[in-house]
């Protein structure tokens, strides 16, 4: 989890650095990196949960977060066009970006969480 600390503390410096050079998109920018934090962060919590019970729960645990995730990214992105007026693209560039760096960071800890497996076994 800490590392996942550290890529949210670093992300938030990114998102930081995007509000002062565009910060008539701050809501955007904004909306577009909380979404991902909040489900990686989610992801992560549950994750190492399960591991300290046994890796064949971390993928099951994956599966249903995957599902989850499917409908709260999709719920997220439509409660956002719905009901708040705002600029799309710079909210799409920040969701996507953010989207994909927190997902490779979690990527990294699921391995480092497998590999723990693999050398106590």
């Amino acid at each position: 989890m800490i590392l996942f600390i550290y890529g949210t503390i670093g992300s938030l410096g990114i998102l930081g650095l995007s509000v002062y050079f565009f910060p008539q998109y701050q809501s955007e920018l904004f909306f577009g990196w909380f979404g991902p934090v909040v489900s990686g962060a989610v992801t992560i919590y549950f994750v190492q949960r399960e591991s300290k019970k046994g890796l064949s729960l971390i993928t099951k645990t994956l599966v249903i977060g995957f599902a989850i995730k499917m409908v709260f990214y999709g719920a997220y992105i439509l409660i956002l066009f719905k009901f708040y007026s705002f600029t799309p693209i710079p909210l799409m560039c920040s969701f996507a970006s953010f989207f994909l760096g927190l997902h490779a960071l979690e990527a990294v800890i699921i391995k480092r969480i497998s590999q723990s497996f693999k050398t106590n076994a």
